[in-house]
């Protein structure tokens, strides 16, 4: 199976600490390179005895690497983090397959809360850099399938809550100005958001809270790498 490919946003230097921090396993991964050849003999080896030394030492480093005791790349940091992030939350276990009919879903249903990522002193959003990761195929579909079966409860009430509250006359005519219906457009807009009922300030509330229960894959990444440059 192929690797799982994420790309999160992340704060630039978060990114650039991470940077540093493979940096360090990737010197000790060459360390335990050096000596393991070194132990081998590899230098004096020829032919055959030679290949099989490298293919020892290769198979070696990658039982290593999958243990989390060599993490030479930033796959192989996040992964490791990642795993213990799992664990932590619970999220370590053999989750059912996502229905068919979300299987394709992606990002975080139904918006954040305002205050869910943080932002600059400017009042710019903070993650502006990306983050690409590749983890082992069975890491990430753990991933894929726990954000989707720890969401589903609040999911499931974000979609009533919606049913019950809609979009909010302040989205229609925001909806309405992007797609720059003209002066006709923006008419029937202004009625359907007259028309639309407001949510209360408790059912607001409720919803942020519902949302902020609601954990995707870059929330469990961006919490694996502050975790690996701590």
């Amino acid at each position: 199976m192929q690797a799982k490919q994420f790309v999160v946003a992340v704060e630039p230097e978060k990114l650039t600490r991470l940077d540093s921090v493979v940096k360090r396993h990737r010197d000790a991964e060459d360390e335990w390179l050096k000596q393991a050849r070194k132990a081998a003999r590899l230098s004096s080896l020829r032919g055959p005895d030679a290949s099989v030394a490298r293919q020892h030492i290769r198979l070696r480093r990658a039982e290593l690497r999958e243990h989390g005791e060599l993490r030479g790349t930033r796959d192989l940091v996040i992964a490791h983090e990642l795993r213990a992030v799992l664990r932590a939350r619970k999220m370590d276990e053999n989750w059912n397959a996502i229905p068919p009919k979300d299987s394709g879903a992606v990002g975080r249903p139904f918006g954040a809360s305002a205050d869910r990522y943080p932002r600059t002193d400017e009042d710019q959003p903070a993650l502006s850099a990306r983050m690409p990761v590749r983890l082992p195929p069975e890491l990430g579909e753990q991933v894929v399938r726990g954000c989707y079966w720890t969401s589903a409860p609040a999911v499931q009430a974000l979609k009533a809550w919606q049913r019950r509250w809609g979009d909010g006359p302040v989205v229609i005519l925001k909806e309405a100005q992007r797609q720059h219906t003209g002066a006709l457009g923006m008419g029937l807009a202004t009625i359907l958001a007259g028309m639309a009922p407001r949510a209360t300030r408790e059912a607001l509330e409720e919803r942020i809270a519902l949302q902020d229960q609601v954990i995707t894959s870059g929330d469990l990444i961006r919490e694996a790498l502050d975790r690996a440059i701590h």
